[in-house]
């Protein structure tokens, strides 16, 4: 009795309505296998979530480029400009049209409502497209981007000849750089350029460099003026000539054929044999007006690689694409990555004992990815090589892992300072495996919401871990003060946490009412720091759960004591055995395998029951 009250059992307790934090105390078990669950499924988020050095910003834009050889920037914005802009302003969610005409190209930029369908837009205004008339000196039709002409590149990488070091005349070795750059423009331009922009991720690709072929005709000024002819009339003539005409049908009995004309120009020597008419009404060949030979396209960019010159590739990605996902597809693509990934070796070595064939079924898509690759690479000459010049992911990814290090070298340092001012070893392992749990908890809901691994997200870890040691540490301080107030073990987890399971739930959801409703913010702050908010929500709850659930079930176990002697180590107790019932020599060696395998079978068994809350007596009672 104490102050005229009863004085508080251990089974008074029973009596007592359960709290939802006591299951954690009476359900060790299935608390251990819920948080298990929740590391397992978060590491497999973890490893699927993208890598981004900030969070996938979306501009809700589309660019019409259009092409128009020759003009100048007066001339394409009334020829080109102006009527793409008065068509195209009638599209449902544009706000705002600007453009840019340069000389030779025309650049109209729609901007939308922030939330709209970019697949849907992109049809209206390829409908729209198709409804306007340009000019006859548009040289390409409209083409529609989804990504910012100002940004760089995601990646670019230079394809060079053979080595000329081989070559030793000079004009051998130009003769053979010549035709290496021309063969890999050529097959750059006209396969990898159309197979890579049809992936997905990869917005538009931009072949520079190199050497074009083309035909060139020098006309004779002198015999033109003698003839009474001019240029355009030579060029009318060559249009005239070098066309498919539709012959109409042909019915023979149930089948109808299509009949065309062919009289595209094949070679040199029929452009040279096109007959020409003079204002006379005397006919010309233009070979007799004219020379006309293979000859190479007026370059405008120059690419050099160590001083040798080679063709560039520009990759740019789509508005919602990945970085790294982008860089590592096209880095495969080429073959500029040769270490197996881990997945891959992991996936080569289970493949052969597992029965359900997903392994297998996993490894036979990497094996068509990579068939898929060397097509691509076969489509380029033999002797291309290949060489990385700039990659964006790297900078990413390495930002990305210094980021993750010195997230870890805080915790470390959270511990170590813990155990300075706890002073005590098992409170410092405690809050140390509630960490990692927390943080890879947390990866379940991110990776549901889309949420990539960038700066951003990784710092609302690290707020939310710096509230996760905050919140075990009360919980921890309250459970061992009752225990220090007289209560058992188990009594000393339950009040523990009931008495500080509001205050902490209360702070826990303040933060969240700071930090949630930045999700709702539109426009550009909304999307940098929607995975800021999010990360930071999800990682708070992760921890409030870890504090009101598994503390204080770590904190209600008993040590497990294997050996009530001093020999705790099953092997020394199996020698001490063996060598007092009278073992020697090559038989103390025989017996000691079977007395340790014994020890250790009775010590798993009495950690299995401590770890259940119920000790070899209590069994036997209940057996009873």
């Amino acid at each position: 009795m104490t102050d005229g009250k009863p004085a508080a059992t251990p089974d008074s307790n029973e009596d007592k309505p359960l709290k939802h934090y006591r299951l954690s105390i009476r359900r060790p078990v299935t608390i251990a296998m819920v948080f298990l669950t929740f590391l397992v499924f978060g590491w497999k988020s973890y490893q699927e979530l993208s890598i981004n050095l900030m969070p996938d910003i979306a501009y809700p834009t589309l660019t019409v480029r259009t092409e128009y050889e020759g003009g100048a920037p007066e001339d394409i914005e009334k020829l080109v400009t102006r009527p793409l802009e008065e068509r195209l302003s009638v599209v449902s969610g544009v706000e705002e049209i600007s453009s840019v005409s340069s000389a030779g190209v025309s650049e109209v930029i729609l901007e939308f409502a922030w939330g709209s369908d970019m697949n849907l837009a992109m049809q209206e205004v390829r409908d729209s497209l198709d409804q306007v008339q340009l000019a006859s000196g548009v040289t390409k039709n409209p083409v529609i981007l989804r990504f910012d002409p100002t940004l760089d590149p995601v990646l670019r990488i230079a394809l060079l000849g053979r080595d000329l070091a081989e070559f030793t005349d000079p004009d051998e070795r130009s003769n053979i750089a010549e035709s290496d750059l021309t063969q890999i423009r050529d097959a750059a331009e006209r396969q990898i350029k159309s197979d890579l922009e049809a992936e997905p991720g990869i917005a538009q690709v931009v072949v520079k460099g190199g050497r074009e072929d083309e035909i060139q005709i020098s006309l004779d000024s002198q015999r033109l003026k003698a003839l009474g002819l001019s240029p355009e009339m030579i060029v009318l003539g060559l249009q005239q000539q070098n066309v498919n005409l539709s012959g109409g049908l042909l019915q023979e009995g149930r089948a109808e054929y299509l009949v065309r004309t062919l009289n595209e120009f094949t070679s040199i020597e029929e452009i040279a044999g096109v007959m020409v008419t003079a204002p006379t009404g005397d006919t010309f060949r233009l070979s007799d007006i004219a020379r006309v030979n293979l000859g190479t396209k007026e370059r405008e960019t120059i690419v050099t690689v160590n001083g040798q010159e080679a063709v560039e590739l520009e990759f740019y990605k789509e508005g919602s694409a990945n970085v790294v996902e982008v860089a590592k597809k096209l880095k495969r693509f080429f073959k500029l990555e040769q270490e197996k990934s881990f997945m891959e070796a992991y996936l080569e070595r289970t493949a052969p004992n597992d029965k359900s064939g997903r392994a297998q079924k996993a490894l036979d898509e990497i094996k068509k990815a990579r068939e898929r690759s060397d097509r691509l690479k076969n489509r380029l000459p033999d002797f291309t090589r290949p060489i990385l010049i700039t990659d964006q992911s790297r900078f990413i990814e390495s930002s990305i892992a210094e980021v993750q290090q010195t997230a870890l070298v805080g915790g470390v340092l959270a511990l170590f300072i813990l155990f300075v001012f706890l002073r005590e070893l098992r409170s410092t392992a405690i809050i140390g495996i509630a960490i990692p749990i927390s943080v890879v908890a947390t990866f379940v809901p991110m990776f549901m919401q889309g949420i990539s691994l960038n700066i951003m997200s990784l710092g609302g870890l690290a707020l939310g871990v710096g509230m996760l040691v905050d919140n075990s540490i009360v919980v921890l301080e309250s459970i061992f003060r009752c225990r220090e107030e007289g209560d058992s073990i188990k009594d000393a987890a339950d009040r523990g946490t009931k008495e500080v399971a509001s205050a902490v739930t209360a702070s826990t959801f303040t933060t969240i009412a700071v930090f949630f409703p930045i999700v709702f913010v539109d426009g550009i702050a909304g999307q940098l720091f929607r995975d800021l908010a999010l990360t930071v929500t999800f990682s708070l709850i992760a921890s409030l759960l870890v504090a009101l659930y598994l503390i204080p079930m770590i904190a209600s176990r008993e040590g497990a004591h294997f050996d009530r002697g001093r020999a705790s180590v099953w092997a020394l107790r199996g020698i001490r055995d063996a060598r007092d019932s009278g073992g020697k020599g090559f038989g103390l060696v025989l017996a000691l395998p079977k007395l340790a395998l014994r020890y250790a079978r009775e010590g798993i068994k009495e950690v299995y029951a401590d770890t259940l809350g119920l000790n070899s007596k209590a069994r036997k009672e209940s057996k009873g």
